[in-house]
Parts: structure tokens; C-alpha cells; sequence
């Protein structure tokens, strides 16, 4: 057996589930409420907590956790393959180091100003520039310096870059900058202010009686403020 249903179905559950979930969150009905939990379990629930629509819960709150989550488990996995490479790997590969720098060192020299640059950029034709000369040779020619290959359907998005050792951040300091950027979007959300805030305020509000009335205000004597105090209304 198998269940059939009409083309116009899918709207209709789009329709309910919109109805569900957009709706009650537009209204308000339904709210995100962020707290903190220490190490020995207790909680800031009752005390300090903050409220979140379901918009901005699934647009950054929730994004944000499962890329610190995927952060701390690449970092893990990095630090275990970095243990078994350095534990594993041959030591007597001086020579062939050696060669690799100067390998980079080429790549990494532009073929216009002869100099080192972090940027790199590669045409279609593959010759390596810098992108400043990259930028200022486009300005003048729409051909490559080198092969005369041309350059007019090459859009800077097109192009390849190759990224330096010293513009690589590693995954502790993303991890880190990403956990500051949540808590400042968390800090910036509207706090709920629990009721029993004002449960001191309120006792003291039961024990003013009254004295009496004079004009458009009533003179009230306390306990605690023997002064009275002047309420109108």
C-alpha cells in the first residue's frame, strides 16, 4: 500500500506548518530563554535570564553553537593527528625541507615586481602576480604580460589566491572569536526580570496605612518612614 496525496497538499502543510511555528513566534507566543549552567549543575533560571524570538534563536544563537561544536572537534581531531605525525614521522628530512622553501619562495614571487607577497593570484593562463599588479596591469592591457592570453573574461572571482602561512588562524583562535561574538549577542538580548524582585517592595508597601484625605492626595504613614509620604492619584 501506498499513500497518494494532491499537488495542492504541500501547500497546505506549508501552510499549517507556518501557521505553527512563523505565526507564534510573529505573535510572540513562543520565546527562547537563555541561562547559564555552572559545573556543580546550578543554574541562573530564576535569577538572570535572557529572551530571544524564534528568529533570532535559529538565525545566530543556533548557527553559532553547532560551529563551536564543530570547532572543538576539529581542533581535537587536529591535536590527534598532530601527536601520531610527530610520534610516526621520519626526522631525517632536512634536505628535503630545505628544497620545499625554496619551492615556496617561487610560488610565492610575483613575475612583474619580482617580489615576495602573501596575495597571489593566478589567471586562467596560470601565471602567478601579485594583486596589486594584477590590478594595476588590468587597468592599462587586457592581456596576460607573459603568453598575451587574454584577460577579459577573467573576473576577480575567477581568480585562484593563494593564502599565506602567516593569514592561517587556527582553529583555537576561531573557536575563541566565534564564543566572544555569541556571548556579545547574548549580552545585547532583552532580561527577564523575575517577580520576586519585588516581593521586598510589596511588604513594604502592606504596611503604610492611611491618616487621611486632603485634596486630590491621601498622606500615608509607614513603620519604616515615620515622614509619611504623599500619594496621589
Amino acid at each position: 500500500m501506498r499513500m497518494s496525496y494532491s499537488p495542492a497538499a504541500n501547500l497546505f502543510l506549508f501552510l499549517v506548518q507556518w501557521t505553527d511555528c512563523h505565526l507564534a513566534g510573529a505573535l510572540g507566543l513562543l520565546r527562547i530563554l537563555i541561562y547559564k549552567v555552572y559545573v556543580d549543575g546550578t543554574t541562573t533560571m530564576t535569577t538572570h535570564e535572557r529572551k530571544a524570538s524564534i528568529r533570532e534563536f535559529y538565525a545566530v544563537i543556533y548557527p553559532s553553537l553547532l560551529q563551536l561544536q564543530r570547532g572543538v572537534t576539529d581542533t581535537e581531531d587536529k591535536k590527534q593527528k598532530a601527536v601520531c605525525m610527530e610520534r610516526y614521522r621520519r626526522r631525517d628530512d632536512e634536505e628535503h625541507r630545505q628544497h620545499a622553501d625554496v619551492d615556496i619562495e617561487r610560488e610565492e614571487e610575483c613575475g612583474i615586481c619580482m617580489e615576495m607577497n602573501s596575495k597571489i593570484v593566478l589567471p586562467n593562463c596560470n601565471h602567478a602576480m601579485c594583486l596589486k599588479c594584477y590590478r594595476e596591469w588590468r587597468s592599462r592591457s587586457q592581456s596576460c604580460p607573459f603568453c598575451r592570453d587574454s584577460l577579459k573574461r577573467v573576473n576577480s572571482g575567477d581568480l585562484w589566491v593563494f593564502t599565506d602561512s602567516k593569514d592561517i588562524v587556527d582553529m583555537a583562535t576561531v573557536t575563541s572569536d566565534n564564543l566572544r561574538r555569541l556571548f556579545m549577542y547574548v549580552d545585547k538580548l532583552p532580561l527577564i526580570i523575575p517577580d520576586n524582585l519585588f516581593d521586598t517592595y510589596d511588604s513594604h508597601l502592606a504596611k503604610v496605612r492611611p491618616l487621611g484625605i486632603s485634596g486630590l492626595s491621601s498622606r500615608f504613614l509607614s513603620e519604616e518612614n515615620p515622614t509619611g509620604v504623599i500619594v496621589g492619584w
